[in-house]
């Protein structure tokens, strides 16, 4: 029989119970190694490995609700632990949106005229030329991590989701914008948005726009020593700050100033 340590996961806050603990643990012996198989084995030869008696039933729907929570996926006729490899995959996610922020930076483009500000402050002249850089914290979170606390509050408000529910709500996550996601873990977490079905709560939420800034927004920006973002959006040349920018992926063009000393 297999030995069990539950370390590698917060079984309370997924809502697991022991069984369903043991199945995890059972199915992530198998999936360690960079050559493993996984499980692949039937579900009576699995209730059979575990360390206490459990039936061919109950071990079903542990599998069945561990694949819901995204705790464990299936490759063909094997089962695979998850929780293990989102690390690399989270970093594989992550390199693939600066690849695609740099390439957007880099496209040439033709700009609109730019009268350069007759301000001689040091400080923004350096800050001319540099080049945006992401500041939204949430923005750069783990994709599966912010999937993961929206569901945990559903969970916590609502009571554990139905299998059914949470395989569309998987559906309508991967049909999301990054920004739709960010702006829905802030809504649900502030209580601004709730429905009594996971996948609707994730479906139903409106995809956001970038806020654009108002020139009265743009001097309060400058009075605080900040510095709007011109950027493309929708074949228009328009202000915003830099962490909409980066939220929504927007092509930078250059910073804005004042055009005099006023501020």
């Amino acid at each position: 029989m297999l030995c069990y340590s539950f370390g590698n996961i917060d079984g309370k806050a997924y809502g697991l119970n022991a069984n369903e603990l043991s199945v995890y643990e059972a199915i992530g012996k198998c999936s360690r190694k960079d050559d493993a198989r996984g499980w692949y084995a039937d579900m009576q030869t699995l209730a059979d490995q575990l360390p206490h008696r459990i039936g061919r039933v109950t071990v079903s729907r542990a599998v069945d609700k561990l694949l819901t929570l995204g705790l464990v996926r299936r490759d063909g006729k094997s089962l695979f632990a998850c929780v293990q490899n989102e690390r690399a995959h989270v970093q594989n996610e992550q390199n693939a949106v600066q690849n695609e922020q740099n390439g957007v930076q880099n496209e040439q483009n033709s700009i609109p005229p730019y009268n350069p500000p007759i301000n001689n402050n040091n400080e923004m002249e350096k800050e001319n030329t540099r080049t945006c850089v992401p500041t939204h914290d949430t923005a750069n979170s783990d994709l599966r991590t912010i999937y993961f606390e929206i569901r945990k509050i559903f969970n916590d408000k609502h009571g554990l989701h139905k299998v059914g529910e949470g395989l569309a709500a998987e559906e309508a996550w991967k049909q999301a914008s990054h920004a739709k996601r960010v702006k829905l873990l802030e809504a649900v977490k502030a209580g601004q948005w709730d429905k009594p079905r996971i996948d609707w709560l994730i479906a139903d939420f409106p995809e956001p726009k970038p806020h654009i800034l108002s020139g009265i927004e743009q001097e309060m920006m400058w009075r605080q020593g900040l510095a709007p973002c011109l950027v493309k959006y929708e074949d228009k040349y328009v202000a915003v700050t830099e962490q909409e920018m980066n939220l929504f992926g927007l092509e930078f063009v250059r910073k804005i100033y004042p055009v005099n000393d006023c501020y």
